[in-house]
């Protein structure tokens, strides 16, 4: 059996600059999250935390000591005012700077090779056999992908790789604060989606908005498929940090024994969400109505790269003749960024 190395890619504190609500996030990703992946039963994957390249040093202090012990975790820090490719309906621009990160580092040697990729945000939990399951999958199939990029149904522009994109329908909605919860069905959740495809590709688990994984992949020709058997495999956290509305009274409150559940099959820390709960005291525990500052904060971000964009393609066009009129046309542009960046990291 071939081993495909595969990537899981979170995102904390993009355009974050708070030090209080950073504290507070990176509290629940120790808790949650960090917990989960740390206690996977295979340790056969590379975390890639991408983090604001402009985070407050104590945050990003914090973020190391949390995996310094770990070589097969890593910070990657993305300078968000210096973007250009970026594109709605996904964290495309994500996975773009993940990969130079991965060749910067050496973490794959062929840049063509087949590769896994996923998705687990920052207070979510994955069931602690989730990634020994996905592996195995992918690597059994690898053989079919090879065949399959050879076979005739494939068009010129799907022609370099085939996919798959596998899923996990079933998992739990965990109210927080409340510690209410409650089952869910939703194939192509944000933390199950596992693609794999060659990573020349440029393709990954960032590539589409989670849910529309089966939609996308009918544009590139992958295969789907979701799992009929499977228990709970992932739980979905909502909270008040949430940028998703959400309400706790669909919930059930947590018993003992579902506690002990989340601690043995998806390795959460309950003595540290528990003691979460005493440092972050919220009033509005049953409804929620969702962060529309994330909303704003990526709003900017692509605001500004469609000014970097600009700025770049004004300085490429200018001659030794049109030098003052070049500058006269860049400097709107880059007062204009500058506003940006300072109402963004404001």
């Amino acid at each position: 059996m071939n081993a495909i190395k595969h990537f899981v890619i979170t995102r904390i504190g993009l355009g974050m600059y708070d030090e209080a609500r950073l504290r507070k996030v990176i509290d629940l990703f120790e808790a949650i999250t960090l917990s989960s992946l740390f206690n996977q039963s295979s340790q056969e994957f590379i975390s890639l935390v991408a983090i604001d390249a402009h985070m407050p040093l104590g945050a990003r202090e914090r973020l190391s000591a949390l995996i310094k012990e770990r070589p097969n975790y890593f910070l990657v820090p993305i300078d968000v005012t210096r973007l250009i490719n970026v594109r709605a309906g996904c964290f495309d621009w994500v996975w773009d700077c993940c990969q130079d990160f991965i060749l910067a580092k050496g973490l794959l040697e062929d840049p063509s090779d087949y590769i896994i990729s996923s998705n687990i945000d920052a207070d979510d939990a994955w069931h602690r056999d989730i990634v020994g399951s996905i592996n195995r999958l992918f690597s059994e199939r690898l053989p079919d992908l090879l065949a399959m990029e050879k076979g005739d149904g494939r068009s010129t522009w799907t022609s370099h790789t085939a996919g798959i994109a596998a899923t996990f329908p079933q998992g739990y909605q965990w109210f927080v604060a409340a510690n209410a919860v409650a089952d869910m069905t939703f194939p192509f959740h944000s933390m199950s989606v596992f693609i794999t495809a060659r990573f020349s590709s440029g393709i990954s688990a960032c590539s589409s908005r989670h849910s529309q994984w089966p939609e996308y992949a009918k544009v590139v020709q992958f295969d789907v498929g979701a799992s009929k058997t499977a228990p709970q495999m992932w739980v979905y956290c909502r909270h008040d940090e949430a940028t998703v509305s959400w309400n706790a009274v669909q919930g059930v409150p947590v018993t003992p024994e579902f506690e002990q559940g989340l601690s043995m099959m998806f390795g959460v820390d309950m003595e540290k969400v528990q003691q979460w709960r005493v440092n972050y005291p919220v009033t509005a525990d049953v409804e929620y109505l969702g962060q529309r500052t994330t909303r704003e904060q990526y709003d900017l971000i692509f605001r500004i790269a469609a000014l970097n964009r600009k700025i770049r393609a004004i300085r490429s066009s200018v001659d030794a003749q049109n030098v003052s009129a070049a500058d006269d046309e860049l400097m709107p542009c880059e007062i204009e960024r500058e506003q940006l960046i300072e109402k963004l990291q404001g």
